[in-house]
């Protein structure tokens, strides 16, 4: 069999095992680590060699073949597609002006927050030096109503989570902002938070002898924010990274289902507008993603870009990943939407929603 029609059948096989088994069984995780766009490129470079091929004459008994090969490919291609993390969908998205009161939400996963300037503590392998001043400027520069920022946590030794306490210093920095802290979420609004509580994975495993359970249990922090007279939920949200102690495994997987089911239970029983934003550590390729409420609208068709991705930031060779996502009820209009790079203070890029109410 030649071997261009070989690579198409595999690929082909590959993809469809991807799509029955991705976020069902916990040993898929390491196909799918592979970065979003292969999905897509792939079977383009496939169609692309067995196009080029039949330019050059055909052998006899090679139609066949290449038939085949170009079925195969573009079956991979339209099944593939939808994970792949191409943003077709900003080529014809509407977008409509701000109005006045509109809220600016700016969410990021801050990097073990600043940790390698104010500890002790040795920095998290692969953290640069942090500039706890560069740290707030860039917090204050997003001019964000409300910012939802993830990892307010230091690492030990051992990978050990340590809470962090810089209240004080949040309190100094955002004067009459409300605060709200659980597990490693924190949130801060402009408007008053009338109710909070972190949603807790009550199946999650914690490591025993564990000083801090909340963070292996609690990955979402509900705030509801009174807003112009309603109220709105915003939802903070970290998931669990699939790699546990630098490691695919079992219990991982489980958890990270286990938190995604909690914060879908919660959103389903909330009557009220909801924005959804944070680090879920899922990309386009990870069925994980289905666990989202239907109810939930992918804000992703407001980004400006055909492929966005949040990570790894450190490196444009290695930025390939969109792990970090944001998504709205009907009630609530997506009219900017932005990737805000962290400039060596993350590798997360931030996400920046010009949002408004619409009924």
């Amino acid at each position: 069999m030649p071997l261009l029609l070989c690579a198409a059948l595999a690929w082909l096989v590959f993809v469809v095992l991807h799509r029955v088994l991705s976020g069902q069984v916990w040993w898929w995780q390491a196909p799918e680590l592979l970065p979003p766009l292969a999905l897509a490129a792939v079977p383009v470079l496939l169609l692309a060699a067995a196009l080029a091929r039949a330019r050059r004459g055909a052998v006899a008994g090679a139609y066949r073949t290449r038939r085949v090969t170009v079925a195969a490919a573009l079956i991979s291609l339209t099944l593939g597609a939808p994970g792949s993390g191409l943003n077709l969908a900003w080529l014809w998205h509407p977008t409509t002006p701000a109005p006045l009161g509109a809220i600016k939400l700016f969410s990021w996963n801050t990097w073990y927050w600043d940790q390698p300037a104010t500890t002790t503590l040795p920095p998290p392998t692969g953290t640069p030096p942090q500039d706890v001043t560069a740290f707030y400027r860039h917090l204050h520069a997003q001019d964000a109503d409300v910012l939802l920022l993830q990892e307010y946590v230091y690492f030990g030794a051992g990978n050990h989570p340590i809470r962090v306490n810089d209240l004080d210093r949040l309190r100094r920095e955002f004067p009459g902002h409300h605060l709200a802290t659980a597990g490693e979420m924190v949130t801060l609004s402009r408007y008053p938070i009338v109710q909070q509580h972190g949603i807790e994975a009550k199946d999650a495993h914690v490591p025993p002898g564990s000083s801090w359970p909340a963070f292996h249990t609690t990955k979402t922090l509900r705030t509801d924010l009174r807003i112009a007279g309603r109220t709105v939920s915003v939802y903070n949200t970290h998931i669990n990274s699939p790699l546990g102690s630098g490691a695919l495994n079992r219990a991982q997987h489980e958890d990270r289902e286990a938190n995604l089911r909690a914060l879908a239970a919660d959103i389903r029983a909330n009557p009220l507008p909801a924005v959804l934003a944070g680090d879920f550590n899922a990309s386009p390729a990870m069925g994980l993603l289905r666990l989202v409420p239907e109810r939930m609208t992918d804000a992703t068709p407001a980004l400006r870009s055909l492929y966005p991705a949040t990570w790894d930031e450190r490196s444009a060779l290695l930025s390939l990943w969109r792990i970090d996502w944001a998504y709205t009820t009907p009630e609530i209009a997506v009219h900017e939407y932005g990737l805000v790079r962290s400039d060596g203070l993350s590798d997360h890029s931030g996400q920046r929603l010009v949002l408004s109410l619409t009924r």
